[in-house]
């Protein structure tokens, strides 16, 4: 190393690395994260340690790029700064999607941290919330709880000045459970964890907002509209006295409160919110943003509920036509559109219009997720009703059969949904017996 290059450490490296992190300079931080691991490694290395040439050093391979091979390994005193630096590029593979490298270098910290600090230390029960939201984010939802709940008993056994990271796992573990519809484990941890929260940062902290956003929408899945509304609300304060009123987030919870709206059926409110909502959103974000077309979505389904179909039709035309630019023409999101307005068109009596969109979502979803997943057998049965309601007996018969075969083989026949199918078709069974019979009389009549 050069004479202008001696006063350079890890740290250095590593704070360089923090700084490109926060711009958005992913290759570039990846680069110098590896630099402080090589600088971190030459200084507590016990004996020469070979250096990586520039090639191998500015590798995309982030960690092997400067991880010894087993035939060239130094032995390496454990030091907390490795852990600081695998937790560094932990942070910035997650950020990225990429979790199975994430993974891996957050096991590492917390190897090198167990060895250092013990396995009861604030540092471990750190990087084991972290761990447990790259196993969520990967599917691995056996692994979540177990990393969740070790890093709460750590913390409980007197992590003293650690309240905030306590609160954010308390947070973490109880929105797992919600999204898993695990609502009674779920509650009580949000609501500790907010209380830590408000012990360490005050009232007012603009950090409480999503922890109020989610316990409101644990009671919102739940039906407890009356509980979600106030939390709804404090969060929208925090939120526009933080961010402004214009800001998307302010936007995201004025959604959610008009979905609440709607459940209760205060459709007025409802709309009220859902348009602003969907005026930040447009202003913003713009008319093509998923969050956007979400807002055109919610605003659809409402005026679809009250029969309001004249501007129910033009929304959802436009959510087509943005769903369609942004996934293209066979994407699952344009199938859920389609649906929507076939359902606009069956209301109105127009059932040729309502025939072709049931059509074309139905071939989406065969394509999507093969001609077998109940979500056909729910096509299906759309069809089928429609035929119903056309007196298209023959055709609506042939649909419910097929979707109630589908439907028995993926999802058993004690399923309730096999159930609610098998009953309209026995509904349709007999309006055919029925027709038949009318059908004999009127001949014997003539």
């Amino acid at each position: 190393m050069d004479s202008a290059n001696e006063s350079i450490t890890w740290t250095n490296y590593l704070e360089a690395g923090e700084r490109a992190f926060e711009f958005g300079r992913y290759a570039d931080a990846e680069k110098l994260f590896q630099k402080a691991l090589i600088e971190a490694r030459k200084q507590f290395a016990q004996g020469p340690l070979k250096e990586p040439d520039d090639g191998e050093s500015s590798s995309s391979e982030g960690l092997d790029a400067v991880m010894p091979s087993d035939s060239s390994m130094v032995k390496v005193k454990e030091h907390p700064s490795f852990a600081e630096i695998y937790l560094r590029f932990g942070d910035l593979y997650r950020v990225q999607g990429n979790y199975s490298r994430a993974e891996e270098a957050l096991k590492l910290a917390l190897s090198v941290q167990e060895k250092c600090f013990g396995e009861s230390a604030p540092q471990v029960a750190f990087t084991l919330n972290k761990l447990g939201q790259v196993f969520r984010a990967q599917g691995k939802f056996s692994e979540v709880e177990p990393y969740y709940r070790r890093a709460l008993s750590i913390y409980e056994d007197g992590a003293e000045g650690h309240r905030a990271d306590y609160a954010s796992t308390l947070e973490g573990l109880a929105d797992f459970y919600r999204a898993h519809g695990k609502f009674e484990q779920a509650e009580p941890l949000f609501r500790r964890a907010i209380s830590e929260h408000e012990a360490e940062f005050g009232p007012e902290d603009p950090s409480l907002i999503t922890m109020l956003k989610n316990l409101a929408l644990l009671y919102h899945a739940d039906s407890k509209y009356d509980k979600a509304e106030p939390l709804y609300d404090r969060a929208l304060r925090l939120s526009e006295a933080h961010w402004g009123e214009s800001h998307p987030s302010v936007a995201t919870l004025l959604n959610y409160q008009g979905e609440l709206s709607r459940m209760k059926g205060d459709f007025e409110l409802s709309e009220k919110l859902h348009w602003r909502a969907l005026k930040i959103r447009q202003t913003v974000l713009g008319l093509t943003h998923p969050s956007t077309a979400q807002s055109l979505g919610n605003l659809a389904l409402l005026f679809h509920i009250q029969c309001r179909y004249d501007q129910a039709e033009p929304l959802y035309k436009t959510l087509l036509d943005i769903r369609t630019k942004d996934w293209g023409p066979k994407h699952m999101h344009v199938a859920e559109v389609l649906n929507s307005l076939a359902e606009v068109y069956k209301d109105q009596g127009n059932y040729s219009e309502a025939e072709q969109h049931y059509w074309r979502a139905m071939t989406i979803t065969q394509e999507n997720l093969g001609p077998e997943h109940p979500s056909v057998a729910t096509s299906l049965q759309n069809l089928a009703e429609l035929y119903e309601l056309a007196e298209n007996f023959d055709e609506a018969d042939r649909l419910y059969k097929w979707g109630l075969g589908l439907s028995e083989k993926t999802l058993g026949a004690e399923h309730p949904e096999v159930a609610q199918l098998m009953s309209r078709y026995a509904a349709l069974q007999r309006k055919m017996n029925d027709d038949d019979e009318d059908n004999t009389l009127n001949l014997w009549q003539d």
